[in-house]
C-alpha cells in the first residue's frame, strides 16, 4: 500500500495544535435554542481548551483544530478550588491525568469516593459512572480530559439531579428548561442501579 505524503505546512494546519494558540471552548452559539447563558455554561464545564475531537456541528469542542472521529481531547485549567459538577458519560470513558497541580476526582452517585491526582497519574472512569473534579492544590494547574469508546455528544453526558436544582435556584427555571431544551440532562444515578465494571 502506498503511504501518504504531506508538506510540512500541511501537517501544520492540519496534525499539529500549539497550546499558545488555542483559544478556550465555547458554550455553543449555533444552536437553535440559543446559546447557553455564560452563567450557567460555567457551572457546567471547566475552562478548557479542546484539541482534538470529531467534526460535530456545535459541540463546545467546535474549536478543536485536529478532527478525529470519536474521540475528544481536552485540556482544562481550573484555578485552586475550581471544578465541575458531578455527572456521567452514558457510554464513553472518560480519562483524567494530572499535568500539573494536585486535582481530587471524586465518584460514585453522591461523589462518596474520591483519590487524588498529582503530574502524571491516571484515572480512566468507565462509561456509567458518576464523576467529577476538583483543583485542591495551590495554584492553577492543567487537567488532560480523554474521551474515548464512541460518540461523546449530548446524549452521553447526564448531571446528577442536584445539578439541576443548582441551576434553577441560581438562574431560575427558564434557563433550566433551556439548557434541558439544548440536550442537557440531569437524571445521573436516578435509578440507583450500578453499572457495573466491565
Amino acid at each position: 500500500m502506498e503511504s501518504k505524503h504531506y508538506t510540512p505546512e500541511e501537517i501544520e494546519e492540519k496534525c499539529i495544535v500549539r497550546f499558545k494558540k488555542l483559544k478556550y471552548m465555547g458554550a455553543g452559539e449555533k444552536r437553535k435554542e440559543g446559546p447557553i447563558p455564560e452563567g450557567v455554561y460555567k457551572m457546567l464545564a471547566a475552562p478548557a481548551f479542546a484539541i482534538t475531537a470529531p467534526e460535530f456541528d456545535n459541540g463546545p469542542w467546535g474549536e478543536a483544530r485536529v478532527k478525529v472521529p470519536d474521540y475528544v481531547n481536552i485540556i482544562a485549567e481550573l484555578p485552586p478550588g475550581g471544578g465541575v459538577p458531578l455527572h456521567m458519560h452514558a457510554k464513553t470513558i472518560e480519562t483524567f491525568m494530572a499535568l500539573s497541580g494536585k486535582w481530587k476526582l471524586q465518584w460514585g452517585d453522591k461523589g462518596e469516593y474520591e483519590t487524588i491526582l498529582e503530574p502524571f497519574d491516571t484515572f480512566a472512569v468507565p462509561a456509567a459512572v458518576s464523576r467529577r473534579f476538583e483543583n485542591v492544590g495551590d495554584e492553577t494547574a492543567y487537567l488532560l480530559v480523554l474521551i474515548s469508546g464512541g460518540t461523546h455528544d449530548m446524549n452521553d453526558l447526564i448531571y446528577a439531579p442536584s445539578v439541576g436544582q443548582d441551576i434553577e435556584s441560581k438562574f431560575g427555571s427558564a434557563a433550566l428548561e433551556h439548557v434541558k431544551r439544548v440536550g442537557f440532562q440531569f437524571t445521573a444515578g436516578i435509578s440507583g442501579q450500578h453499572a457495573k465494571m466491565t
